[in-house]
């Protein structure tokens, strides 16, 4: 029982292992003694042992048999079996080793151990891991069972970036800086120093209505990419450069044109009239299609002027008077540039569609030349504005006359170059030529010849060097209206055109009359004219209607005697017997109408012997009966 030793090897450095096979020994050897005598409780130990010793040595048994027991048992769980998927990490002081699964394994039950788990990882799967010894971080990708080493750590399991034909994706190395672009279709992870700023982006389509603006980021200067200028049309930006703008193709019609400055101050007019002015790829030639295009280039932008708007005729008349408000247009901010853009504007278009950041303010003459809109895209057709000015005559009275002045831009180059307000150069040129006319002449004069005052004073600064020199053309001016601004004079003037209305009113109806009489004996001649007309008509129908009957009852009559007489040519050979006979037969057949005429009728019947030449006057008119 006292014994410490066995097989030479001690027991506090004995093995799992031996200490499993004494504790099964130890309890063979138990199970085979005989039942304890309570009497003898330790048989075959010496007789010259107490009870009290004898009873400890029992004691000793039993606690050996305990421990070799616990030391079976702590042997048996010390025993494992792995899944596929199963990996235990063993921790000790000395370092950490992972045993993977599957199989069977006997563990050091005086050691750490942390049961774990593999990670699957599908086709489009990837694990971030990293090394807790090296601070290293790695990718694993799938599709793979992955086990972790025995200092690894899981951050965490991404989806890997699948890119579609149109796509790219721009991974920037955190350590150096570095870029590379990975286009589509592809599938890609990411190396562990690598992020995606932007994320997965589209590839930008060119065609023939929009371009692109890349920037170079190691050069800072920016391109256009347009159509013509990239082959395949599908646009990927290469590594340290991006799309920072897609722009559209801007539209000039025939009859607009548009002014476009680069980065050295270096003006360029887009003219819808020259079709080779644009930088499309593919310029129409033919007239029906007139008009261009351009893209904006980098640095470049367009030229928004403010021009007065005298297109109204209410604006004129308050432009005339001063009653306008004298605040210049405010520049287009961006979240109202949308708004300033596509203010109306008579005759004009404007590119409403734009960034406000496309677009350049020139120096702006003084406000007080009347109100202000922006202008974009210039009309080169002839256009119509309204003026309202207040002159004096010779005899100083003073007038407000209300017109309109016809007028077009013919050379946009001289424009840009010599004003920034066009319009009100014409509004206010007009107004001194017109002032300067009519001060030369009195009201009378005036109110007599005021159409021909306007017309000379149209001639006159229709050749002047003034508008030649701004690329002006000067079409007409007209005077609609004039009043007196003086309330005296007014009423004055009033009368006198009251007086004039009914001159001309009286004149007018004397001569509707007259030309009512006029008409009415014109009718009346050509009416008499028409019935003698008639007339001579109607006889001429008598006479052919009479000439034509007695030419049918002659023809008859003629028949008849001829029938008569070639019927008696065989009895009567003698032709005047012939005739002589007819006249008889005729004149029977007359005696006999009139009798039968006579008897049937009321007229009196008078006889008279043969030899009596008897002749009776009868009345030729009803009236005389």
């Amino acid at each position: 029982c006292s014994r410490r030793h066995r097989r030479g090897i001690p027991s506090g450095l004995a093995s799992p292992f031996s200490a499993r096979a004494e504790a099964g020994s130890r309890l063979t050897s138990a199970s085979s003694m005989a039942p304890m005598d309570l009497e003898n409780p330790c048989p075959g130990c010496d007789d010259h042992m107490t009870e009290k010793q004898q009873k400890f040595c029992l004691f000793g048994f039993a606690g050996a048999c305990v421990i070799s027991l616990i030391i079976f048992i702590v042997a048996m769980t010390a025993y494992h079996h792995l899944g596929p998927d199963d990996q235990i990490l063993v921790k000790s002081a000395v370092g950490n080793t992972v045993i993977n699964g599957p199989g069977a394994v006997q563990t050091n039950p005086f050691k750490g151990k942390e049961w774990r788990k593999a990670i699957l990882l599908n086709p489009l799967q990837y694990a971030i891991v990293q090394d807790m010894l090296t601070a290293q971080v790695r990718h694993e990708e799938g599709d793979m069972l992955l086990f972790l080493g025995a200092y690894d750590e899981l951050k965490s399991v991404e989806d890997k970036i699948v890119l579609e034909k149109d796509s790219y994706i721009r991974l920037v190395d955190k350590q150096n800086g570095q870029e590379r672009v990975v286009q589509g279709p592809s599938t890609t992870v990411p190396s562990p120093t690598e992020y995606a700023p932007d994320g997965i982006k589209k590839a930008v389509f060119l065609d023939m209505d929009s371009a692109a603006v890349v920037l170079n980021k190691q050069t800072g200067l920016r391109r256009l990419e347009t159509y013509c200028t990239h082959s395949g049309g599908v646009l990927y930006p290469a590594p340290q450069e991006e799309v920072v703008e897609v722009r559209s193709l801007i539209h000039v019609l025939p009859h607009q044109a548009m002014i476009v400055r680069d980065v050295e101050g270096t003006t360029t007019v887009y003219s819808g009239a020259d079709p080779s002015s644009g930088q499309g790829c593919h310029q129409s030639t033919n007239p029906a299609e007139q008009g261009t295009s351009f893209f904006l280039k980098p640095y470049s932008k367009i030229v928004r002027m403010y021009w007065s708007d005298y297109s109204d005729p209410n604006k004129a008349k308050a432009a005339g008077s001063g009653n306008y408000d004298p605040a210049p247009a405010p520049a287009p901010s961006p979240s109202n540039a949308s708004t300033a853009s596509s203010e109306p504007k008579s005759g004009l278009s404007e590119a409403g569609d734009l960034p406000s950041s496309m677009f350049t303010t020139p120096t702006q003459s003084v406000a007080t030349s009347g109100p202000k809109v922006p202008v974009v895209a210039i009309d080169l057709r002839s256009r119509k504005s309204f003026y309202s000015y207040e002159v004096r005559t010779s005899d100083n009275v003073k007038l407000l006359l209300e017109g309109t002045i016809f007028w077009q831009i013919s050379d946009v180059h001289k424009m840009i170059n010599m004003t920034s307000d066009p319009e009100g150069d014409v509004w206010s040129r007009s107004r001194s030529t017109l002032i300067s006319a009519v001060s030369n002449v009195t009201l009378g004069t005036f109110m007599n010849g005021f159409n021909d005052i306007v017309t000379h004073a149209f001639n006159y600064q229709s050749h002047d060097s003034f508008y030649m020199s701004r690329g002006i053309t000067l079409s007409s001016m007209e005077l609609t209206s004039y009043e007196s601004v003086d309330a005296h004079t007014k009423r004055v003037l009033q009368e006198i055109i009251r007086e004039t209305t009914k001159r001309i009113n009286r004149l007018q109806k004397q001569r509707s009359d007259n030309e009512v009489r006029q008409e009415k004996l014109v009718a009346e001649i050509s009416l008499e004219r028409n019935r003698t007309q008639l007339i001579e008509t109607q006889a001429l129908n008598e006479k052919l209607l009479a000439e034509t009957r007695g030419a049918t009852e002659g023809g008859s009559v003629a028949m008849g005697i001829a029938s008569f007489v070639d019927g008696l040519n065989s009895s009567l050979p003698n032709l005047t017997g012939r005739v002589e006979l007819y006249r008889l037969h005729e004149s029977l057949t007359a005696a006999k109408t009139d009798t039968e005429q006579l008897s049937s009728g009321k007229a009196s019947l008078y006889i008279a012997p043969k030899e009596m030449d008897l002749r009776l006057d009868m009345p030729h008119n009803t009236a005389e009966l």
